[in-house]
């Protein structure tokens, strides 16, 4: 016996598929039990009540889309049927299909309103339409709807749990991720200390001992000295392993360049000129060896302020100043006015970055409105005491 599952599987990958064939259904179904005004089953009817019929299961075809209009078209139509002398003898199944979308889809809050208007709509027809058994026909009615909110909720309680089932299975994947990610940084740190804390142990060691026999025993210093070159050698092929692992992988040995620094800032203007923009440039004092961290971070807040100004300010120009005074590196960019300046966001993420590279290494950064009515950023970063005695 062939299986289902393919069959099942295809039609729930295509519900607007399955809304058609739901639509031709009821479309027939109704068709098929139209009669007149006191007829039954198979008794003749015109045309206009079987073309009627089968326009009240048509919005059916877009239920998922709109349930509350298909809802209220379904029924509306049904009014009309109903009022124009004419009885499904079979059954309404179309207002039925469509009252469950709404309440499979969603809260009761939403959907008791359009339930409402059902019901309202239905009387009327029936009272438009001369039914001899109007309480007969309201019980069925009431029961049945009855029955469509209760198995429409469970259709939507049973969707919110799947769907929070699913949030739950994505929660729990992202943290089991988390956690594995966290416990191979905590291995890798772990190993890091290891082949650091053992090699620069027998390194220490060994210098000691060459520095303490170096008049003495020449052979016993030199042998030292080989002892730290095979242990030097041993440590940076170990580094070098270690941090292969935490590089990303496809990555060409090119990629790899040094950080920029203040030597670049040079070329970052040129660049930033070629794009349009009129950058004056002005170094004050002796310039000073500083450490490249603290280059870096003066590279990136100048290169992230001067592409500020080329995208919100095009037609201003700015102005580079690099003063190195007795106690720290002072870094200012300005820009004059321009028609097309918006006013800056100070929770903007670039200029949030900058503050956060400047708290980094100590230094503090200033940013707002130039006196020329263009902006301002000035970043004083303190030297370390090593550099302040140079």
């Amino acid at each position: 016996m062939p299986s289902l599952a393919q069959p099942i599987q295809l039609l729930r990958a295509r519900p607007l598929l399955v809304d058609c064939l739901i639509a031709a259904a009821v479309a027939a179904f109704l068709a098929l039990g139209v009669a007149p005004r006191g007829g039954s089953f198979g008794d003749p009817v015109p045309a206009g009540g079987v073309f009627l019929a089968v326009l009240i299961a048509l919005p059916l075809v877009v239920r998922r889309r709109h349930p509350i209009a298909v809802l209220l078209a379904s029924v509306s139509l049904m009014t009309v049927f109903t009022a124009l002398g004419y009885r499904a003898t079979l059954g309404e199944p179309a207002a039925f299909i469509a009252a469950y979308t709404v309440w499979a889809r969603y809260p009761p809050a939403k959907a008791v309103a359009p339930t409402v208007v059902w019901v309202v709509l239905f009387e009327l027809g029936l009272v438009l339409g001369h039914t001899p058994s109007l309480v007969v026909e309201t019980t069925r009615l009431l029961a049945q709807c009855a029955g469509t909110i209760i198995v429409g909720r469970l259709g939507y309680l049973r969707a919110d749990r799947m769907v929070e089932r699913a949030v739950r299975a994505e929660r729990e994947i992202r943290l089991e991720a988390e956690q594995a990610v966290a416990e191979e940084r905590l291995r890798i740190a772990h190993e890091l200390h290891d082949v650091v804390s053992h090699h620069i142990s027998v390194i220490s060691v060994q210098a000691n001992l060459a520095r303490y026999v170096f008049e003495s025993s020449p052979d016993t210093a030199r042998a030292a000295l080989d002892t730290i070159t095979g242990t030097t050698t041993e440590a940076l092929d170990e580094l070098r392993r270690l941090l292969g692992v935490l590089r990303p992988p496809h990555r060409e040995p090119h990629e790899y360049c040094p950080q920029p620094g203040l030597t670049d800032l040079p070329a970052l203007v040129a660049r930033v000129r070629e794009a349009g923009l009129t950058v004056k440039t002005e170094n004050v004092g002796e310039p000073r060896r500083l450490p490249p961290g603290q280059q870096l971070c003066t590279y990136r807040i100048a290169q992230e302020a001067l592409t500020n100004v080329l995208k919100h300010a095009g037609k201003a120009c700015a102005e580079l100043s690099l003063e190195y005074g007795e106690e720290a590196l002072v870094l200012r960019v300005r820009n004059s006015a321009s028609p097309e300046t918006p006013p800056p966001n100070p929770a903007g993420q670039g200029l949030i970055g900058m503050r956060e590279r400047a708290r980094m290494y100590g230094g503090s950064i200033t940013m707002g409105p130039a006196g020329s009515g263009g902006f301002s950023i000035e970043l004083t970063l303190p030297y370390l005491p090593q550099e302040r005695t140079r």
